[in-house]
């Protein structure tokens, strides 16, 4: 479902965003005029690897799961995107196609800003193309941590860095205040993420349960002891 985003509201949206919150206000009121809000519902494909990179997202609620399949069905989870992440970004800066599949995770919305646009606000404001490098970075980073997860670490510290980092992002809270998973974030989609099956995801959380370190609350899953999933993730195959 698209809908024309009112000035006051895109303006709002983009400067509680890492990337424009570094752009002059008198530019991000000019993109802001420009953008397009889009709907999506739990599991709709936003885009497929080799789409057309016509356009830069910003995800304003919910997740997106960047995924790549392989001919045979076969899924990697390449990352899930929350709130106030960019998305399509390889795209716009190379022109080349999309290099993943985007699909949403339970509903979102996104804000659509088309390429010709954001690349002229980039030459405008060099604050900004600052910005998207460390956020270009910064994703980079994320995906080398993964790598040398899959490559190095047992399960249980892949698992246990995985949720220390989902919890680094803006996840809903308990009522002790700690961390909460949504079930939107499936075990299926949290083994994706670090190669390993459901099954063996569910019975290291399981585990975990048991001792404490994680519980149960409807709605999610509480990262109850932080400390101790520290230790796990720091035991790297120990």
């Amino acid at each position: 479902m698209n809908c024309m985003t009112p000035s006051a509201r895109g303006r709002h949206l983009l400067a509680g965003t890492p990337l424009f919150s570094a752009c002059p206000p008198a530019l991000r009121d000019a993109v802001a005029a420009r953008l397009i809000e889009r709907c999506y519902a739990d599991g709709d494909t936003i885009f497929l690897r080799g789409d057309p990179g016509d356009s830069v997202m910003i995800v304003t609620s919910g997740r997106v799961a960047l995924r790549l399949t392989s001919p045979q069905g076969r899924e990697i989870l390449l990352a899930i995107l929350t709130e106030g992440d960019l998305l399509g970004e390889m795209s716009l800066l190379d022109g080349r196609g999309r290099s993943a599949d985007a699909v949403a995770l339970g509903g979102c919305r996104l804000l659509v800003l088309e390429r010709g646009e954001m690349l002229r606000l980039l030459r405008q404001s060099p604050d900004t193309c600052l910005k998207l490098m460390e956020l270009l970075t910064d994703r980079l980073r994320r995906t080398s941590d993964q790598l040398e997860g899959v490559a190095l670490f047992n399960l249980p510290a892949r698992l246990a860095r995985l949720l220390l980092d989902l919890s680094e992002t803006p996840l809903a809270g308990s009522a002790s205040g700690r961390p909460t998973l949504p079930t939107a974030l499936s075990q299926r989609n949290l083994g994706l993420l670090i190669a390993a099956s459901r099954s063996k995801v569910n019975l290291q959380l399981g585990r975990w349960i048991s001792d404490g370190i994680l519980r149960r609350e409807r709605g999610g899953l509480v990262l109850h002891d932080l400390e101790q999933l520290a230790g796990i993730a720091e035991s790297g195959g120990a």
